[in-house]
């Protein structure tokens, strides 16, 4: 089989592998369909995820059918699924709350252990969710993703008419605003690109659009920070509206300027978020079973598997939202 590898920062290439072996009883071994590019992975390439480590197989979410299951596993051959992006133990403080995305032992596939893009791999049958038969396979790519906004957009009060400002329109910041267009939010978007302010106005004609340089005296109830760079954070902070909240869903390593005064005064609230748990996962599915419920603009493109060097490198220059490996053409 073939598989992709990342020998150190910058270097990804195909390699080809021996296929994995028969299941132990609680594993499934899947043949990947779908493999989303996610940044983490542009990160994890890029080498700026200081506990990465190499070399490693990227990849972390993926959508595939069960091809042979361990004698203890739910999942039967001929199941379609898809990832988790962290294994979790269960067994610590958090995961005993049903926190499994803060375990405290974690790893994280494509990042700290190896990843899922590859024809065929081998999981852990708790790390993966099934799927509907019946569902589009271009929308249960974004199960994964769209759980981390179902995940986010929990942390604060948002109901019909809240006025909320989304930063950043990629892939996270377009499925934010689905998610929130379906819950009737009053939306405004925010971004450098204007392509990008475009296609978050896809999602309906009420959606406002105002370029980062261009904000003057405007606050919003609740920012969803979704760029994870150090400006938007910034500005993150002085869009909220006294007594509002800050859902803080874009990664960045850089040092912030946390502007101490404000936030203390004006009683904001900052919600971090990361990921999701399964019963977020099973309500993003749920949406995504409804056909009346839009992310047609959230897929740029499917690109064959071997064509990954120019997916990557299309998915690197930020002009795109999610980009798709197909397995089916490798």
């Amino acid at each position: 089989m073939f598989e992709l590898y990342l020998e150190k920062p910058g270097d990804l290439r195909m390699k080809e592998s021996d296929p994995p072996p028969a299941p132990k009883d609680n594993e499934v071994k899947v043949k990947v369909i779908y493999g989303g590019i996610c940044g983490s992975d542009l990160r994890v390439f890029r080498g700026s995820i200081p506990y990465a480590t190499y070399p490693c197989r990227p990849g972390h979410e993926i959508l595939g059918m069960v091809v042979e299951a361990g004698k203890k596993t739910p999942h039967k051959v001929g199941t379609k699924v898809v990832s988790f992006p962290n294994t979790y133990c269960g067994e610590c403080e958090f995961c005993l709350q049903g926190k499994t995305n803060i375990c405290k032992t974690k790893k994280s596939f494509g990042v700290t252990v190896n990843g899922l893009f590859a024809q065929e791999i081998m999981i852990d049958s708790e790390f993966v969710v099934p799927v509907p038969p019946d569902l589009a396979e271009e929308r249960a790519i974004l199960i994964e993703p769209f759980a981390v906004n179902v995940h986010a957009l929990k942390r604060a009060s948002i109901s019909k008419g809240t006025p909320v400002a989304v930063i950043g329109c990629g892939t996270e910041g377009l499925l934010a605003i689905a998610l929130l267009n379906h819950m009737g939010a009053d939306i405004t978007v925010l971004d450098i690109i204007s392509a990008k302010m475009e296609k978050a106005k896809s999602f309906g004609k009420q959606i406002k659009a105002i370029h980062p340089a261009d904000v003057k005296d405007q606050v919003f109830d609740v920012v969803v920070e979704a760029a994870g760079v150090k400006a938007s954070v910034e500005q993150a902070f002085q869009l909220v509206k006294p007594g509002g909240a800050m859902i803080s869903l874009g990664i960045t390593g850089e040092e912030i300027s946390y502007p101490a005064l404000r936030i203390t005064r004006s009683e904001i609230t900052i919600y971090g978020t990361i990921i999701y748990t399964k019963k977020d996962f099973a309500e993003a599915l749920a949406l995504l079973q409804d056909h009346e419920f839009n992310v047609a603009p959230v897929l740029s493109k499917i690109v064959p598997f071997i064509k990954y060097q120019e997916a990557f490198a299309d998915a690197l220059t930020g002009d795109f939202a999610k980009i798709v490996l197909d397995f089916k053409e490798a």
